[in-house]
C-alpha cells in the first residue's frame, strides 16, 4: 500500500512541477508530497494485512456477552439482520443500542423496521410507542395506535391505557377517552403514584385546567 501512495504522490507532484512556472508552488507541492507519505507511514498501518469484516465478526462471535462493547454488539445485530431478514429481533437489538448511544432517530428507524416484520410484537410496539412519546412530548395518531395495541395485549399496563386515552382525546374521540380513563382509574388503587401521573397528563394536554395559582406560560404577542 505504501508504494501506491508513493507512486500517486510522484505523478501528482510531477504534473504540478511541469505545469507550474513558479518555484514557490513547486516547492509547496514537493513538501505536500513528502508530508503525505510521512503521514501515512506514521499514522497508517502500511505493514498490516487486511482484516476483512467477515474475519472480524468471526472473532467477535467467539467473545462472551460480557466482553462485547456496543460497536461489537451492533456489528453482530447487523450480521444477524442480514442472515435472517424476516426476524425482528436484530432490529430491536439495534434500536436498544442506538437508544443507549443517544441516537433516538436511528433507534426509531430500527424499531419501525422491526415492526414491519412483526406488527403485533408487543416488545417492538412498547419500545416504539414510548420512544415516540419521549421524543415529541405528544401522543399523535401513530403513537396513540401503538399505545392502544399495547394496552390491548397488556391490559395490566394501566399507564399505557391512560396514554391511549390521551390520544383519543386529542383526536376528538372524547367519549372513548373518558371511557378508557374511567376503566384505568377504577383499577388503580387509592394512593397509587400513578394517579398523580394521570392528573399531570390531563393538565399537560389541556383536559383539566391547571390548579389555581399555577404560573401561566407567556404567549407570544
Amino acid at each position: 500500500m505504501i508504494w501506491l501512495v508513493v507512486v500517486a504522490v510522484v505523478f501528482v507532484a510531477g504534473g504540478a512541477w511541469f505545469v507550474s512556472r513558479s518555484m514557490a508552488i513547486r516547492g509547496m507541492v514537493a513538501a505536500a508530497g513528502v508530508a503525505a507519505v510521512a503521514g501515512y507511514w506514521l499514522l497508517g498501518k502500511p505493514a498490516l494485512h487486511d482484516n476483512p469484516l467477515d474475519q472480524r465478526l468471526v472473532e467477535i462471535e467467539k467473545l462472551s456477552s460480557d466482553q462485547l462493547n456496543g460497536a461489537q454488539l451492533m456489528a453482530l445485530a447487523q450480521k444477524k439482520a442480514q442472515e435472517e431478514p424476516d426476524n425482528p429481533g436484530p432490529h430491536i437489538a439495534m434500536g436498544v443500542l442506538m437508544e443507549m448511544a443517544g441516537q433516538p432517530n436511528e433507534a426509531m428507524m430500527a424499531y419501525e423496521a422491526a415492526l414491519r416484520r412483526a406488527p403485533e410484537e408487543v416488545e417492538v410496539i412498547s419500545r416504539l410507542a414510548d420512544l415516540r412519546f419521549k421524543m415529541t412530548g405528544d401522543v399523535d395518531a401513530a403513537t396513540s395506535a401503538l399505545y392502544h395495541e399495547w394496552f390491548k395485549q397488556r391490559p395490566e399496563e394501566l399507564r399505557v391505557g391512560y396514554l391511549a386515552g390521551i390520544g383519543d382525546w386529542k383526536a376528538g374521540r372524547k367519549e372513548e377517552a373518558e371511557k378508557i380513563w374511567a376503566e384505568v382509574e377504577a383499577r388503580t388503587p387509592e394512593g397509587d403514584p400513578r394517579r398523580g401521573m394521570y392528573k399531570a397528563l390531563r393538565e399537560m394536554f389541556g383536559v383539566d385546567p391547571p390548579p389555581p395559582g399555577t404560573p401561566q406560560t407567556p404567549q407570544p404577542g
